[in-house]
């Protein structure tokens, strides 16, 4: 599904050097972003009604205390401010851009962001460069933490224009629809094609995914509600 290698023109756009943090989530969780409208898909505003949607998924609430559930227990949010959100959908994702005066990137956006060089002006394999991932420049899986790690926790893996964790920890929703680029044909039936309908693109990986299976090109997809994956998001905004 990354093939084949096309062409995209894009308009000048900015987008944040760090996914969105679980301190930043809940500020719009206190500005009471789960009970007004104006800042969601209708498909999302359903959810929020229909399933009670009032934080992340695996977020609980203890004594009035938000409290994250993850591999390594039970956490105060308060104590995990500076790391990425994670377990939101593509729903929650827009609906935070939108209250936040953004928009979620495109997945060629995003693949720009994280692979051009400032210097030359040329295409990358990965934000740090050419070099294969290694331990020092992304949280995946051979790192152990099977958790997210702070924002700035991997400088040697930032991308020239400053970009942190674009590889690993979690998963990016985009908000480009998961359809075939341009002149693709599909090579496995049984996989590729079925999927073309409905689901949005994720990019970059998460903490559970092994260094040998990530590229920067690496699609990933899911419907737009769902938020079981470890999935988090940046925000974008026009220039």
């Amino acid at each position: 599904n990354e093939k084949p290698q096309h062409k995209v023109f894009l308009q000048d756009f900015s987008i944040d050097r760090a996914p969105v943090s679980n301190g930043e989530y809940l500020e719009f969780m206190n500005a009471g972003g789960y009970k007004d409208f104006r800042w969601w898909h209708s498909a999302g505003w359903e959810k929020v009604n229909t399933e009670n949607w009032l934080a992340p998924l695996y977020w609980e609430q203890q004594s009035g205390e938000w409290m994250i559930r993850d591999f390594g227990g039970l956490h105060p949010v308060k104590e995990k401010l500076n790391t990425p959100v994670s377990h939101v959908s593509f729903l929650e994702a827009s609906a935070f851009a939108k209250w936040a005066g953004k928009r979620l990137p495109t997945e060629a956006e995003w693949e720009k962001a994280a692979t051009l060089s400032a210097e030359s002006n040329a295409k990358q394999s990965f934000p740090w460069g050419d070099a294969p991932p290694d331990q020092s420049k992304a949280n995946l899986f051979e790192n152990g933490f099977w958790n997210v790690t702070p924002i700035g926790s991997f400088p040697e893996g930032q991308s020239a224009h400053g970009c942190h964790q674009m590889i690993g920890d979690v998963w990016e929703w985009t908000t480009s629809d998961y359809t075939p680029y341009p002149g693709f044909k599909s090579e496995f039936d049984e996989y590729n094609d079925k999927w073309f309908v409905g689901q949005k693109v994720l990019r970059g990986g998460s903490f559970a995914t092994p260094q040998i299976h990530i590229r920067s090109t690496y699609r990933n997809f899911f419907y737009p509600h769902e938020r079981w994956m470890i999935a988090g998001f940046r925000c974008a905004k026009d220039a």
